[in-house]
């Protein structure tokens, strides 16, 4: 009896020192994160999850509202000291750190096998030169959200598909803003005149596989297709059925969250809004909201595009890389680990292969039991590769809603416009 003992007590010691060898050979240390959504993590357990995974990382989570977060990236980028040893970063930024050298760790060895397994436009902005400096956290596919309520009232279906078949182009939503203007006086949609930030542009830009430059580089802002895209938006300023409230203002919230006679009745944008409308924008009025494919620029032409997404990237300087990998691997290109955060925000998974489980064809009473989810999906599966973010995107942007200000209040026409912002744009660059 003593020797079996012996003999059980020798083999626990050893199965005990095998696994505390295991967790010494594993990424150790701390991790610092830096970003604003990891809430997804944290209040699903994930961040628990992974330390029971890798024992010996610690996770510490620094949050900074995204403004705040690329100055100080911009600072420790510079200077070589400070930075985080994981960052998020939004795609319509991402270029412009991968541009910047030395700042963002090249993460090519160990994202190569795993990139057919995310949406491919999502890599656009990651990749420099072959390689690649980020990994893809959400996705931003574009819908049009309706008030079912003022829909009703302007003697309109209801139902999404019926919805979604009168706005299949922008010259049928255009139709159908100015039939619910006449009958009810709401207006369709916030397009300020004279602070426009040219984001529903940029929608419609990328849903025709267009932006601001091509693929070679050369700025595309002054060419026929934009000015195109910019006098179609114009037709309804002309048709008087949008609003002035500038977007994340008081004044937009309280049309998109409202009752009165200012409440606008639809919204082109991203599938992320959904989670905002319900949790604090339009929490109070639950089965009112209805979402529907957004319009094609053209009768058979896309029905999709993107609008925003965030990656997570490792900082050059961060010396713990194995451990952020570890993190990054962990939660962005483990399917179960995805769902689970989507499951809490609504931000659509880039990782493609999260698609086929079953939280897509839920019914969502929030949205009087439609299946949105199943929307977001479909969409994210046609959204074309597009130049709108990239190296310069800031600027760009920039100089782009100013023209648009320039253009909508009448100061000058939409080619003035857009080839003064272009000529601007190569000024400042050194683009062609």
């Amino acid at each position: 009896m003593l020797k079996l003992m012996k003999t059980l007590l020798i083999g626990i010691l050893m199965l005990s020192l095998g696994s505390v060898a295991l967790a010494q050979d594993g990424p150790s240390g701390t991790i610092t994160l830096w970003g604003w959504a990891y809430d997804s993590m944290e209040a699903t357990g994930l961040i628990d999850a992974f330390n029971a995974e890798y024992p010996n990382v610690t996770v510490e989570i620094v949050v900074y509202p995204s403004g705040d977060l690329y100055q100080n990236l911009q600072l420790a980028c510079s200077s070589g000291q400070g930075a985080p040893d994981v960052v998020q970063l939004e795609n319509s930024r991402l270029a412009g750190y991968v541009a910047l050298d030395g700042c963002l760790s090249d993460l090519t060895d160990q994202v190569e096998s795993i990139v057919p397994n995310f949406n491919a436009y999502k890599w656009a902005d990651a990749e420099r030169d072959g390689r690649y400096y980020a990994v893809p956290w959400d996705s931003g596919p574009v819908v049009l959200y309706y008030r079912q309520d003022i829909f009703e009232q302007a003697g309109l279906p209801t139902d999404s598909e019926s919805v979604s078949a009168l706005v299949s182009t922008w010259d049928g939503y255009l139709e159908v803003c100015t039939t619910i203007f006449a009958q009810t006086g709401h207006p369709c949609f916030a397009n300020s005149r004279t602070a426009n930030d040219a984001r529903l542009y940029e929608i419609v830009l990328w849903q025709q596989g267009l932006g601001y430059y091509n693929a070679d580089g050369a700025v595309t802002v002054d060419a026929p297709e934009n000015i195109a895209t910019l006098e179609k938006l114009a037709e309804f300023w002309s048709a008087g059925v949008t609003s002035e409230a500038q977007p994340w203002t008081d004044p937009w919230y309280a049309e998109l969250g409202g009752t009165g006679e200012d409440t606008a009745a639809t919204l082109v944008i991203a599938s992320w809004m959904g989670v905002f409308l319900k949790t604090w924008v339009a929490a109070d009025i639950p089965g009112v909201w209805g979402v529907a494919y957004m319009p094609a620029f053209a009768e058979g032409q896309v029905r999709a595009a993107n609008d925003g997404g965030s990656t997570l990237a490792i900082p050059a300087e961060s010396d713990n890389q194995d451990a952020a990998w570890a993190f990054i691997e962990f939660m962005l290109a483990r399917p179960e680990n995805q769902i689970t955060q989507f499951a809490y925000n609504d931000f659509l998974p880039a990782l493609e292969a999260t698609y086929t489980d079953a939280i897509f064809n839920e019914p969502d009473p929030y949205f009087g039991g439609q299946t949105p989810r199943a929307i977001y999906l479909d969409v994210a599966g046609k959204i074309p590769v597009a130049t709108v973010y990239g190296q310069y995107y800031g600027l760009m942007n920039g100089h782009v809603a100013t023209a648009i200000q320039r253009f909508a209040t009448g100061e000058v026409d939409a080619q003035t416009a857009l080839t003064e912002a272009a000529e601007n744009i190569r000024r400042e660059t050194g683009l062609q």
